[in-house]
């Protein structure tokens, strides 16, 4: 129960900093999102990527043609 509630947590953080942003590279959507939620608690870097890869799969935002360290938000 709480760990889905944290992964809801750190998808709804992921979407929110995309929206704003539209276009960021991985290192620096990783740092905003450690910054917006470390007021909950340490996160584990692998949790924060899986979730990027749900975001992805769910077409929330996707990778950049030729990139693979940035991503775009899907509007």
């Amino acid at each position: 129960m709480v760990e889905r509630d944290r992964q809801f947590e750190i998808q709804a953080t992921i979407v929110r900093i995309m929206k704003s942003r539209k276009s960021i590279r991985h290192h620096e959507l990783m740092v905003q999102v450690i910054d917006q939620t470390k007021n909950r608690g340490t996160l584990d870097v692998a949790e924060i990527k899986k979730n990027i890869d749900r975001l992805i799969e769910k077409e929330y935002m996707e990778r950049a043609e030729g990139s693979r360290d940035v991503y775009n938000y899907v509007t």
